[in-house]
C-alpha cells in the first residue's frame, strides 16, 4: 500500500507544519495540550481518505492538505472530550489531557482544535469552502448526536441492533464519510459521486466498529493487542450484546441477563462468550461486516473516477479495515 504511505507521509509533512506555528502561541496552557496530543502516534486514516478521494477524481491530492487537516484537528477535538466523557486514562499511548492538565484545560484545548478546524475550511475559494463547512457543520450535529445517543443507551436495559447500527452511524462513521466527501468537494466532483463517496466512507465506519465489537470478544489478544472480553466486563452494549438480546429465547434471555449481574471476571467473559456462540452472534457478526464490504465494492465500482490505480487503492483498503483481525 505504497500510495498510501505517501499519503500519511505528505498529511504528517503537513500537520508537522501546524504544529510548528502554535510552538510560540500563548497561552501556552492552552497549545501545550495541542501540541501534545497531536504529535502522539496516530496512523491518520481520515485525512488519508480526504487526500485519496480528491485523487480518485484527477485532482491533486496537496490541494485537498487543509481538508485533511480540518479532519484531524475536528477529530482530535472530538477524542479530547470523549476522553473526558469516559473518564479515560489513556489516548494514543499518553495520558489523556485531562488527566495531565485538568478537565478545564482540556475542554478549552478541544475547542479551540474545533475552531482551529473550521478556519481552515474558509481558506478555500468561497464555493468550495461554502461547501465544505455546510458538510462539516452536518457532520458535527450528528457525531454529537451519536455520542449522546451512546450515553443515553448505557442506562437502557434494551436496544435494538437498528438503534446500535444508527448510533455508531453519527458517532463514528460520519466523520469517515466526511473525510471521504470532502476530497471529491475540492475536485468539483458532481453531487451524486459526492454520495457514493461519502456512503463508502460510512459503510467502513460501520463495519469498522461491528469489527471492533466482535474482535473485543473473539480476538487474538496477541493481535488484537489488548485484553479479549473488556466490553463484556463493562456489559457495553455492542453489536453483539444487542443482536442476542433481540433474538434469544426466554431460557436465554434470563441468562443473559444473570451473567450481566456478574461481578468482573473470566468467568464471566467465558459464559457470555459461550452464549454468543450458541446464538451464531460470531457469524451474524462477521456477515454484517461482509455485507457492509460487498456494498462498497459495488459502489467503487461504480464511481465516475479518473484515476483507476487510486480507485483499486480504495478496493483494497475498504476490505482491509472490515477484514481486520485488530
Amino acid at each position: 500500500m505504497e500510495l498510501i504511505q505517501n499519503y500519511q507521509t505528505q498529511f504528517k509533512t503537513h500537520l508537522l507544519k501546524y504544529i510548528q506555528s502554535i510552538y510560540t502561541k500563548q497561552p501556552k496552557e492552552l497549545y501545550q495540550p495541542i501540541e501534545y496530543i497531536l504529535t502522539a502516534s496516530a496512523k491518520h486514516i481520515r485525512p488519508v481518505f480526504c487526500l485519496l478521494s480528491c485523487e480518485l477524481y484527477g485532482k491533486t491530492s496537496r490541494s485537498a492538505l487543509n481538508a485533511a487537516l480540518s479532519i484531524e484537528l475536528f477529530h482530535t477535538f472530538s477524542l479530547i472530550h470523549d476522553d473526558i466523557l469516559d473518564n479515560s486514562n489513556i489516548r494514543r499511548g499518553k495520558k489523556a489531557i485531562h488527566k495531565k492538565w485538568d478537565t478545564g484545560i482540556a475542554i478549552l484545548s478541544g475547542d479551540t482544535l474545533l475552531i482551529e478546524s473550521f478556519k481552515l475550511l474558509a481558506k478555500y475559494h468561497p464555493t468550495i469552502s461554502n461547501s465544505l463547512l455546510k458538510t462539516m457543520t452536518k457532520a458535527s450535529t450528528e457525531i454529537c448526536e451519536g455520542q449522546q445517543n451512546d450515553m443515553n443507551f448505557e442506562k437502557l436495559k434494551f436496544i435494538s441492533s437498528h438503534q446500535y447500527i444508527e448510533m455508531i452511524r453519527k458517532k463514528t462513521a460520519v466523520l469517515l464519510g466526511t473525510a471521504f466527501q470532502m476530497g471529491t468537494i475540492i475536485a468539483n466532483i458532481n453531487a451524486t459521486e459526492q454520495k457514493k463517496v461519502y456512503t463508502i466512507g460510512e459503510n467502513i465506519g460501520i463495519a469498522f466498529q461491528i469489527m471492533d465489537d466482535y474482535l473485543d470478544t473473539f480476538g487474538n489478544t496477541k493481535i488484537f493487542g489488548k485484553k479479549i472480553g473488556n466490553d463484556i466486563l463493562a456489559n457495553k452494549k455492542t453489536f453483539l450484546l444487542t443482536n442476542a438480546l433481540q433474538i434469544a429465547n426466554r431460557k436465554q434471555l434470563l441468562k443473559i441477563h444473570q451473567i450481566l449481574k456478574m461481578p468482573p471476571s473470566d468467568k464471566k467473559i467465558n459464559e457470555m462468550k459461550s452464549l454468543f456462540i450458541d446464538l451464531s452472534i460470531d457469524k451474524l457478526s462477521l456477515n454484517k461486516a461482509a455485507e457492509f464490504n460487498n456494498k462498497n465494492y459495488s459502489i467503487i465500482k461504480s464511481l465516475k473516477a479518473k484515476n483507476e490505480k487510486t480507485r483499486n487503492i480504495l478496493l483494497l483498503l475498504s476490505e482491509q479495515l472490515i477484514k481486520r483481525t485488530q
